[in-house]
Formats: structure tokens, sequence, C-alpha cells
């Protein structure tokens, strides 16, 4: 017998490779992907990592205070390829490029600002570290990103209209075409606090709206159509940040979420955002991915302080499952080492992943009593997320149930199992579901208990603990500076 899928009292056969159709009724629509996520969704990598490389590296800081010396910016054997090398090797199929963090420090020769690479070392002082990485992207046949800071600790203007446009201009220098395409473009949500602000060394507030984020939105959708958004603030957004990063998300987290309310002096607009920012919710207006970011270090930056934190290969499996395997993507914070290469640990660690992570699905079971432990669904979101509840039963015993499936759902068996006959059952559904796609794999039982079994978890990151909530410092060792 083939794998079944059950809607309510009716039964369709399915194979397990193929696409299950099943019977609905009519509903209102729920959200669903806008054209450059759903071609995202489609072909785009679901693995891609966030590389942070400049001044902090050098000052051992994770947030730069903006007064930092662009003289320290001095690789001895910077490699672009040998950096993106190790990720594509490591299965990540795209790289977001840090071209300018909260220091304000700009790694490519701007018009805009004197603070930036033309003034370091780098290349004796012609280099451009943001166009020798997207080369380097390309040449290894992955995507290319870019993240540039609205907050600017170094800027004398920041807080008023003059910054904004520089801001703008910023964003138009790195979109518009000399860097080749761009697949997706990061909004990071710190902003506002203290600086260094061209000397004036002072906190300073911004109110909502400052930035102008549906202008910059619409602006960076013109010049580059196919971009994605990551942005935790914004309903605009293809991606939204799922309140941690650590790589958590709940096992039904679904893309539909309530609005954000907006964004200020670090709070939502909308009081009841945030305890759907992990789960999303059924009844959710806009269609916004969890982006699950964390590091693969335990911080964002390089610190020699943190030699022997990298994350292991069973771990980095088991937070692909996960957050992949619960309906978002995975983002592998990158961070180069002051020589400008990526350490040997994190080389090897990412190498490992990849291989773990062919192994879980190199072996697709098609036939009936096969032995398999690994379990994939999909659902086509043409409609949304239509999927509200399912079971899959083998020999008449349920093995697996959940609420949503949505963009993928992945779930490992610690025993294999060998069934004479299965079926899906949707059990609740918005009305007008269309096909989910079941696959079944079988990995070497050792290989599926390593990654259920693995611990390595460094805790949250100091980034995420001041996040969302301005009543909460962040925590630095004694000889940095302090970020708020």
């Amino acid at each position: 017998m083939k794998p079944e899928c059950r809607y309510a009292r009716f039964a369709l056969a399915v194979a397990a490779l193929g696409a299950m159709a099943i019977p609905g009724v009519s509903a209102a629509p729920r959200p669903s992907p806008g054209p450059a996520l759903m071609a995202r969704l489609a072909d785009g990598p679901d693995v891609i990592g966030i590389v942070h490389w400049g001044l902090n590296t050098y000052t051992d800081r994770e947030w730069g205070y903006g007064d930092e010396d662009p003289a320290m910016l001095n690789p001895a054997r910077f490699d672009a390829d040998q950096i993106v090398g190790a990720c594509r090797d490591g299965g990540i199929g795209g790289l977001v490029i840090v071209a300018k963090h909260h220091d304000g420090f700009c790694l490519w020769p701007t018009r805009t600002t004197g603070h930036n690479i033309t003034k370091s070392p780098f290349r004796g002082g012609k280099g451009d570290y943001v166009r020798e990485m997207a080369d380097a992207c390309r040449r290894a046949g992955i995507r290319f990103g870019v993240y540039v800071s609205p907050w600017d600790r170094n800027s004398a203007h920041y807080a008023t209209a003059r910054y904004v446009e520089i801001y703008h201009a910023q964003i138009k220098e790195l979109l518009g075409g000399g860097y080749g395409e761009v697949f997706e473009m990061w909004f990071d949500g710190a902003n506002g606090g203290d600086g260094w602000y061209g000397g004036a060394r002072e906190r300073r507030r911004i109110g909502a709206g400052y930035y102008r984020f549906g202008e910059v939105f619409r602006l960076v959708r013109e010049l580059q159509p196919g971009l994605t958004i990551f942005s935790g603030e914004s309903d605009a957004s293809d991606f939204r940040w799922p309140g941690n990063e650590r790589g958590i998300l709940d096992p039904d987290s679904r893309a539909t979420v309530a609005t954000t309310g907006g964004f200020a002096d670090g709070k939502y607009g909308n009081p009841g955002y945030k305890a759907q920012i992990n789960t999303g919710a059924r009844d959710g207006a806009f269609f916004r991915v969890c982006e699950a970011d964390f590091p693969l270090r335990k911080g964002w930056f390089y610190h020699e302080r943190d030699r022997g934190t990298t994350k292991r290969a069973a771990y980095l499996a088991q937070r692909y499952v996960g957050t992949v395997g619960n309906g978002g993507t995975m983002d592998i914070g990158i961070a180069p080492n002051r020589d400008g290469l990526l350490d040997g640990d994190d080389v090897r660690e990412l190498k490992g992943f990849r291989a773990i992570r062919d192994a879980l699905f190199a072996h697709e079971v098609k036939g009936d009593g096969e032995p398999f432990n690994v379990v994939e669904l999909r659902e086509n979101l043409a409609n949304g997320e239509q999927v509200d509840g399912w079971r899959l039963v083998a020999d008449g015993r349920e093995i697996l149930s959940g609420k949503a499936i949505g963009l993928r759902r992945i779930r490992l068996l610690a025993e294999p199992v060998s069934p004479a006959s299965e079926s899906l059952e949707i059990t609740a559904s918005g009305g007008s579901p269309l096909p989910v796609t079941l696959r079944r794999f079988f990995a070497a039982p050792e290989t599926v208990r390593a990654v259920l079994s693995a611990t390595g978890d460094c805790g949250e990151t100091d980034t995420a603990k001041g996040l969302g909530d301005r009543k909460t410092p962040i925590t630095l060792p004694s000889n940095q500076k302090t970020n708020r």
C-alpha cells in the first residue's frame, strides 16, 4: 500500500514522494508569501550565514562606541575566498555581509562619510571589503546579501533629519547595482542610545518612524526586485526575528503573525505581538517567516576568549531540524578572525554539519515496509498556511502529530519504524488547503541519535538580552564600554 492522506472523512491514496490533494471548502483566504518571498522559498537557501567582521574584531567588542581608529583594520592574510568557501562547504547557501555595524564604520568606500575603509591600511587604503565578499560569493556559487545598521554611533548627525538622508544614500550605494544582485537585506532592531556622535559622547533617542522605513522598503524593492527583507519590527518584511538568538523555534511555529504595531523605544506598538513573535498565530494578518539567527561561536564578532565555543556539527544539525524543520530558515553567525580568515574550528564544524545534514536526507524511502526515521512535510503555500492539525499514523498507531506544516516540518524518530501501511491525516484546516507533500528517509540510527542528543548551546547572546527591553542592560566584560 502507498501512504495515505485523510482529511476529515475523506481518504486519498498518495505516494510518499507526491503531493497530497486534500478536499477543501470555501473559507476566508489566509496571508501568503509575496512574489519575492515565494521565489526565495521555492529555490533559495534554507541555511544562510551573516558575517560580522570589522573594527569590533580588533577592539574585542560586540558593539563599537563609534570612536574607534580605522588604523586597527589591518589583517595580515585577509582571504574572502577562504571565508566564503568554508561557508559553502558547510552547506550555507547565501551570506549576508555586515557592511556597517552600530559603530558606523563603513566597510566599503562610501561617499556618505569619512569614517570608512579608505581610512584604514586595508589594501593600502584602496580596499573594498564588501566588494571582495560579494565577488567571492559569486565565485563560490552562493548568494550575496547586505546588512547596514540604521544606528550609527559615529555620526554627528544621528537623530537628525540629515542622518536619515545619509542612511538612505548608503543603501542606494550598496543596492544600486554596483555590487550586483542582492538576495536579502537585513534591518537590525538595535538603534538609539549612547555613542560618540562626532565627539558629543551622549545618549540620543529616536522616535517611531525616524528612519522612514516604509520609504526604505519601497526603495530596496525598486532597486532589487528579487530581494527579500529581514526586519523584526516591520509588518512589510519577509522574515521576522523569532525573539531569541539561539536558533530556537516553537515546533508549531507559523509564518502568519499579528501586526507589530510599529516599534519605538524598544517596544512593539501592539502589546500582543511579543507573545507570538516565535509561535506566530493561526489568525495572523501578515506572512513573515521566522529567520532564526544565532552565532557559530558565543558572540557575533570574533573574540579570542571565545575559542573552544564553536558549536559542534551535530548540534548545528539539531538546530537545523529545530529551525528549518519548524517552519523557518536558519541563519548562522560567521566571525572571521583578526587575520581575516575563518578559524579552523569553525571550518571543521561547518563541514561536519553539512555532512550530517546530507546524511539525514541521502536515502529516500519510497516503498512499503521499508524502515524510515526521518519525516519531512511541506505545504503548498499559495493559499497561505491552511493546515491546523495533522497526524501520521503507521499500522494504526500515531507516531507523529502537530498543528502547523507550512513551509516545512522535519521530524526525527529515535528508532526507525517499518510499517506495512501509513496515513497522513489532516485533522484541522482553514478550509482551503492545497497539496501537502510527505517524504520519508532512512539515516543511520546512530546519526539520528547523535543529532537528537547533541548539546552545545552557549546561552543567549548579549545582544538579544538587551533587545526589546531597554531596562535590561547588555552584559559585557569589564574592559568594554557600556553599550546602553
